[in-house]
C-alpha cells in the first residue's frame, strides 16, 4: 500500500514545485533579460518527475537613454566575473563603479579585452578581463606630419604702387599749388633814371571783363624798384575795387603785378589808361606790355611767393617741414629752407632728397605727387607744414593716399601640433610673381610664438599652374621636401609635408579669376585629450570621446554562446553557469557569434503574463488532483485497516 502512496504524492510535490516556478516568473516579468522557467513532468521508474528548463527566446528591445544599459540581439551572452569564475547573463543593466569598471546589478565584473591607446599602434588585449573605463584615461599627443592647403589664388591680382598726391579737399584751392594771374615787366634799371610824368602816369585794370579801373601813377622820379612797388601799392590800396585784389612785387628786380585774390579762374587784363595830356605809356615805362593774364597750374619753375597759397610773401630764411615716412617705414624728417626767388621747383627737389632711392615728386596740374620706386607694399607717407616762425604765411597742401602699394599677396595660416601637443600657427605668405602662373610662397613664425621657435628648412618655395587655373606643382627651396620646425619648448623639431594638390572629397589650390582665398583643410596632428565620454559599438567595440575632438576604441565585450543555453544552470539574479548539458562557452566578439549590441537599451522579459496564468491555473488543478488521489488513498487504507480488526 505504502508503494501506492509515491506517485501521487510524487506528483503532488513536483506540481508544488511547478507553482513556485511559475510564481518565480510572474514575480520577474519586469525584470530586464529574465528568461522564463518552463517544467515538464516525465515517469520514471512508475513515478512522476518534474523537468525545468529556461525558455531562451529573444525578448523586446526597449530604449532607455542609458549609454551602459546593454541588450543583446541574438542568442549571445554577456560574460560577467565574480573574482573566481565566470558566469553569464542576458541582462545588461550595467553601470561604471568608482574604481571605474562595468558590473552589473550584482557588482560581476564584465569582461572583455582592453586596449592600451597610449601605445603607436595599439591591440586588444589577449586574455579576458575587466572592463574598466578609467575616468583620469587620456589620448597622447600625435606631432602633424602633413598638412593640406585648400583654396583659390586670385589670377587677377596685381602688384601696385604707392602714391600720395594732393587733392582738392576742404576748400578751393587749399590743396593744388595754382598761381595767381600775373603780369611780369622786363627788367627795369631804375637808379634815379625812372620818371613818371603826366603824359605816362596812368593805365586801366580790369577783372574777369569788368569796368576797367584807372591807375595814376604819382608823378617823380623813383630811384629804386622798391620805391616803384610801393607807389604802386598804395595806389592799388587806394582803389576800393581794387584793394585786396591786386599787387606789385619786385620780382628780382623785375616788376610783376598779380592778382592776389584767391579766386579760381580770374582773368587779369592790363591797358593804356585814357589820358588827354599825352601818348600815355605808363605800362611802357613800366616795362610791361598790355594784355590779359590769368591763373594757372604751378608748374616747377613757378615763383613759390606767385602761388595763391602765399598769403604773405615768404622771406628769405622762411622754412617749409617735410615729414613722413619712406616705402620701408624709416623715418622721413627735414626742411625747405626759402631763398629770395625760390620756384616751386626748388621745394620739389627738397622733397626728393628727403626720399631719395624710396619714391619721387613730381608737379602735374598744380598736385605734388610722390610715387614710390618700386611697386609692392609700402609704408610711404608725406606732410608737408610751413614752420611756425616764418615771416611769410603760406598754407601747405594735404596730401591723400591716392592709391594704396601692394603686393599680389594672400595670407594664410597653418595651425600644427608638436610632440608634446602643443598646438603652433605657422604664416604662409604667397606672392605672385612676373612668371605667369607662379607664385612664391613662404612660411613665417608671427609673432608671439614661443622664443627659440624658427623654421630650419624648407621656409619656402613655388607653386606653379597651368594655362587652365589648374595646380601644376608645389616644390620647395634648397632641395627640401618639407618644413623643418623647432618648436622652441622643448619638444621634437617637427617634419611637416604641405601638400596643394587635391584629394578625395576636396579641392587643393587653384588659380581662377575669383576671390583669393587660401586655408588648411585638414592636417594629421593631434592634440592631448582626456576621456569626456564612451559609447559601445554594434559588435562591442567601446569608443571614447576626448576633450580634443578625437575618438579611439579603449576596449571590446566579450560575449559567450552555447551550444544548448537552455542546458545553463542558475547562479543567482539573473546569471548563469554551463553545465554538462549545455556544453561549453565559446568566447567571441558580438559580430562573430551573429549577435548585436544595442547600447542605451534593455531585453524585456520573455515572460508573458496571461500565458502564466493560465499556466498556473492548470499547476494548481494538478496539484489539487494529486491531492484528492493521496485523500482516496488515505480513506481506502483507513477502511481496510478496519476491516482487518
Amino acid at each position: 500500500m505504502s508503494f501506492a502512496f509515491q506517485t501521487p504524492v510524487a506528483a503532488l510535490n513536483e506540481h508544488q514545485n511547478r507553482i513556485k516556478m511559475l510564481s518565480e516568473n510572474i514575480a520577474n516579468i519586469n525584470t530586464p533579460g529574465f528568461k522564463g522557467n518552463r517544467m515538464t513532468f516525465v515517469e520514471t521508474l512508475g513515478s512522476v518527475s518534474g523537468v525545468k528548463q529556461f525558455e531562451f527566446s529573444q525578448g523586446d528591445i526597449k530604449s532607455t537613454g542609458k549609454v551602459t544599459d546593454l541588450a543583446i540581439q541574438g542568442e549571445s551572452f554577456f560574460v560577467l566575473n565574480n573574482g573566481e569564475k565566470n558566469m553569464y547573463s542576458r541582462a545588461g543593466s550595467f553601470d561604471v563603479n568608482e574604481q571605474g569598471e562595468l558590473v552589473n546589478v550584482d557588482g560581476l565584473n564584465v569582461q572583455g579585452w582592453m586596449q592600451d591607446i597610449s601605445e603607436p599602434n595599439p591591440t586588444l588585449s589577449n586574455n579576458l578581463r575587466d572592463i574598466v573605463i578609467d575616468p583620469n584615461l587620456s589620448i597622447p599627443a600625435e606631432a602633424t606630419e602633413n598638412a593640406w592647403l585648400s583654396g583659390n589664388l586670385n589670377s587677377a591680382l596685381d602688384t601696385t604702387t604707392e602714391v600720395w598726391q594732393t587733392e582738392e579737399a576742404l576748400t578751393e584751392n587749399e590743396n593744388m599749388f595754382e598761381s595767381t594771374a600775373i603780369t611780369s615787366g622786363s627788367p627795369l634799371s631804375v637808379d634815379n633814371s625812372l620818371e613818371i610824368t603826366d603824359s605816362n602816369d596812368s593805365f586801366q585794370v580790369s577783372f574777369n571783363g569788368a569796368v576797367a579801373e584807372t591807375v595814376t601813377i604819382t608823378n617823380d622820379s623813383y630811384d629804386s624798384l622798391d620805391d616803384l612797388v610801393d607807389e604802386l601799392n598804395t595806389q592799388f590800396n587806394s582803389n576800393v575795387n581794387l584793394s585786396g585784389k591786386i599787387k606789385a612785387y619786385n620780382s628780382n628786380e623785375t616788376l610783376q603785378i598779380r592778382n592776389v585774390a584767391d579766386e579760381d579762374n580770374t582773368t587779369m587784363e592790363l591797358i593804356p589808361g585814357e589820358n588827354t595830356a599825352g601818348d600815355n605809356d605808363a605800362l611802357a615805362a613800366l616795362g610791361i606790355s598790355e594784355g590779359t593774364s590769368t591763373f594757372k597750374f604751378a608748374g616747377e619753375d613757378t615763383d613759390l611767393n606767385s602761388l595763391l597759397q602765399v598769403t604773405e610773401d615768404l622771406q628769405a630764411g622762411d622754412t617749409i617741414v617735410i615729414s613722413g615716412s619712406d616705402s620701408e617705414g624709416n623715418s622721413i624728417s627735414t626742411e625747405y629752407t626759402y631763398s629770395a626767388g625760390d620756384t616751386v621747383g626748388a621745394l620739389l627737389t627738397e622733397i626728393n632728397n628727403a626720399y631719395d632711392g624710396s619714391s619721387t615728386a613730381d608737379l602735374e596740374d598744380g598736385q605734388i605727387i610722390l610715387t614710390d620706386d618700386e611697386a609692392g607694399d609700402s609704408s610711404t607717407t608725406l606732410s608737408l607744414a610751413a614752420a611756425s616762425g616764418n615771416t611769410g604765411s603760406i598754407s601747405m597742401p594735404l596730401f591723400n593716399n591716392t592709391e594704396e602699394g601692394s603686393t599680389a599677396t594672400v595670407n594664410s595660416s597653418i595651425e600644427v601640433y608638436d610632440s608634446i601637443g602643443e598646438s603652433h600657427t605657422i604664416g604662409l605668405k604667397i606672392e605672385k610673381s612676373d612668371i605667369d602662373g607662379e607664385w612664391n610662397w613662404k612660411s613665417e613664425v608671427p609673432d608671439g610664438s614661443p622664443e627659440g621657435m624658427k623654421i630650419t628648412t624648407g621656409s619656402s618655395g613655388k607653386i606653379t599652374f597651368d594655362k587652365n587655373g589648374n595646380l601644376r606643382s608645389f616644390s620647395y627651396d634648397g632641395n627640401a621636401d618639407s618644413l623643418t620646425i623647432t618648436p622652441g619648448n622643448g619638444a621634437q623639431n617637427m617634419e611637416i609635408k604641405l601638400h596643394a594638390g587635391s584629394t578625395e572629397g576636396a579641392t587643393g589650390l587653384t588659380q581662377y579669376n575669383s576671390v583669393s582665398s587660401v586655408q588648411m583643410k585638414d592636417q594629421d596632428g593631434l592634440a592631448s585629450g582626456k576621456i569626456e565620454g564612451f559609447n559601445f559599438e554594434k559588435d562591442g567595440s567601446i569608443i571614447a570621446s576626448f576633450t580634443n575632438g578625437e575618438n579611439a576604441k579603449i576596449g571590446q565585450l566579450a560575449t559567450a554562446k552555447f551550444a544548448n543555453p537552455g542546458g545553463l544552470e542558475k547562479a543567482g539574479g539573473s546569471n548563469f553557469i554551463p553545465t554538462q548539458d549545455s556544453g561549453l562557452a565559446s568566447i567571441g566578439k558580438a559580430d562573430s557569434q551573429e549577435s548585436e549590441i544595442k547600447s542605451e537599451s534593455l531585453e524585456t522579459s520573455t515572460v508573458d503574463l496571461a500565458d502564466q496564468f493560465t499556466k498556473l491555473i492548470e499547476a494548481q488543478n494538478s496539484y489539487q488532483a494529486a491531492a484528492k488521489v493521496i485523500n482516496t488513498f488515505e480513506e481506502v487504507a483507513t477502511q481496510a485497516s478496519q476491516l482487518k480488526r
